[in-house]
C-alpha cells in the first residue's frame, strides 16, 4: 500500500497538467471564469459514472458518512471554489507572476495546517524535502522571466512584497485549507479507501458544480452559457478532471496531504516536458537547476 499513494499523486498531477493545458485552450472561448467551471461540471457525469459502476460491482459498497464527514467536504469544496475565484483575481493582476509563484507555497502551509489541526509531526528529511520543493517551485516560477539564475533570484526577492505576492500566499492557503478539509472528511469515515474516496469525490463535484453554477448564472450569464455552448471541446478537461480528483482522493486517503501534494509538484515538470516535446522551447539552466531540485525533494519524501 505504501506505493499506491505515490502513483495515485503522480497520476493525479499528469490528470491535473493535461486538465490546465484544456483548460487554458478554452479561455478564448469561455473566459476565466467559464474555463474555471469546466473543470467541475464535466467532471460530475464520468464522476458520477466510475461511481456508480463501481457500487455496482459485487462485494462494494456506499460507506455511511456522518454529518462531520459531509461538513468537511462541504468546508473543502467551498475553500476549493474560493481559491479558484482568487487565482482567477491573480490572472488579471500586474504581478501576475509573483502570484502564481506564490500560490505554490500551499505545501508548506499544508504542512503547517496539518501540524496544528491534526497534529501530524514531520521528520526532518520529510520537512527538508517539502522546503526544497517549495524552493525549487519558485525558482521555475520565475525561471521564464529572468536570463540567467542570479536575476531570477533577484526577481523573487523583489516581487515578496509586491500585492501579487500576498494574493498569491491567500490563494495558496486556501488551497490548503481545501486539502486539509478533504483529507479529513476521507479518513473519518469507516471504510474501504476506494468506496469512500469515490463516493466523498462525487459529493464534492457535486457541491462544486452547484455553487459555481449559481454564481456563474446570476453573476456571469455570457461564461454560463458559454459553457454548454461549446461542451463538446470542454469535455477532455472534465475527463482529466475526474482522473486528477480520483487520484488526489486516493492519495489522501493513505497520505498526509503535505506528502502527497509535493509529490504532486511532478506537475510542473510535466508542463516543462510537455512545452519542450510539443512546443519545442528550450530549456532554460535556471530551469534544469529547478527541475533537478524538485525531483531530488520529491525522492527524499517518497524514499521516507
Amino acid at each position: 500500500m505504501e506505493f499506491i499513494w505515490i502513483l495515485s499523486a503522480i497520476f493525479a498531477a499528469a490528470c491535473q497538467t493535461a486538465r490546465s493545458a484544456f483548460q487554458k485552450n478554452m479561455i478564448p472561448k469561455l473566459g476565466d471564469y467559464g474555463a474555471a467551471y469546466i473543470r467541475f461540471c464535466y467532471a460530475l457525469p464520468f464522476t458520477s459514472l466510475i461511481w456508480f459502476v463501481w457500487i455496482n460491482i459485487p462485494g462494494n459498497t456506499i460507506p455511511t458518512l456522518s454529518s462531520y464527514s459531509v461538513m468537511l467536504c462541504f468546508l473543502g469544496s467551498i475553500f476549493q471554489v474560493l481559491f479558484t475565484y482568487v487565482l482567477m483575481k491573480v490572472f488579471s493582476h500586474k504581478s501576475f507572476a509573483a502570484g502564481i509563484a506564490f500560490s505554490k507555497t500551499e505545501v508548506i502551509l499544508i504542512a503547517f495546517l496539518e501540524t496544528i489541526i491534526l497534529s501530524v509531526n514531520f521528520s526532518l528529511p520529510i520537512t527538508i524535502g517539502i522546503v526544497l520543493g517549495v524552493i525549487s517551485v519558485l525558482l521555475l516560477s520565475y525561471a521564464k522571466k529572468a536570463k540567467s539564475f542570479y536575476e531570477t533570484i533577484t526577481l523573487l526577492l523583489k516581487s515578496i512584497s509586491s500585492l501579487g505576492t500576498l494574493i498569491g500566499l491567500l490563494s495558496g492557503l486556501l488551497l490548503a485549507a481545501s486539502v486539509v478539509a478533504f483529507r479529513m472528511s476521507i479518513i473519518s469515515v469507516e471504510a474501504p479507501l476506494l468506496d469512500k474516496s469515490l463516493f466523498i469525490s462525487v459529493i464534492a463535484i457535486i457541491f462544486q458544480t452547484v455553487i459555481v453554477g449559481l454564481y456563474l448564472f446570476f453573476f456571469k450569464k455570457n461564461d454560463f452559457l458559454a459553457v454548454f455552448k461549446y461542451w463538446k471541446p470542454s469535455l477532455p478537461a472534465g475527463i482529466c478532471g475526474t482522473g486528477a480528483t480520483f487520484g488526489w482522493f486516493v492519495a489522501f486517503g493513505l497520505a498526509t496531504a503535505a506528502e502527497v501534494r509535493a509529490v504532486g509538484q511532478t506537475e510542473l515538470i510535466f508542463s516543462i516536458l510537455i512545452s519542450m516535446i510539443i512546443f519545442k522551447e528550450k530549456i532554460k539552466k535556471t530551469e534544469l537547476i529547478g527541475i533537478i531540485l524538485l525531483g531530488i525533494s520529491i525522492l527524499i519524501i517518497i524514499y521516507q
